[in-house]
């Protein structure tokens, strides 16, 4: 979740602390809110942790941390499953994406990384405190 705060006026959002400016008509298609200028606003921006996670797009899973993501996708190759990583960026942060290369592979890659008892069972990344490690990463590289 991603939250943004400014100050409304003449229908757009000045963001704190920066010089950006979000108009309004950018968010939302059902015209301007009745709000008076020099208005505090937050917005909160929500991902669907789905996307990541489910083979939209042939992505089978996201991470903060690239070390992770190129250790799962060397796991994956040792699966007989091709993978590679793409990244974007939200916000500040930069998320590793673990996409199939094969559609076909991607309900197993999917078991193996979080579905399945004998595979990895990882947690996602953002299920944790911001900035703190992956624990269920940890705990498989441990062999716990």
């Amino acid at each position: 979740m991603l939250k943004v705060s400014g100050i409304y006026r003449n229908g757009k959002i000045n963001v704190s602390g920066t010089n950006r400016l979000i108009k309004w008509s950018e968010l939302s298609l059902t015209g301007q809110p009745n709000l008076p200028d020099e208005y505090e606003v937050e917005l909160t921006i929500s991902l669907n942790n789905d996307d990541f996670l489910c083979g939209k797009n042939e992505i089978v899973w996201a991470t903060y941390d690239m070390r992770q993501a190129e250790i799962i996708r060397s796991t994956l190759l040792a699966q007989n499953i091709n993978t590679e990583i793409n990244n974007i960026n939200i916000g500040n942060k930069k998320l590793f994406l673990i996409n199939v290369t094969n559609k076909s592979d991607e309900k197993d890659a999917i078991d193996f990384i979080w579905k399945s008892k004998t595979g990895l069972r990882l947690q996602p990344d953002w299920t944790y405190p911001e900035g703190e490690a992956n624990k269920s990463f940890e705990q498989w590289l441990s062999g716990q």
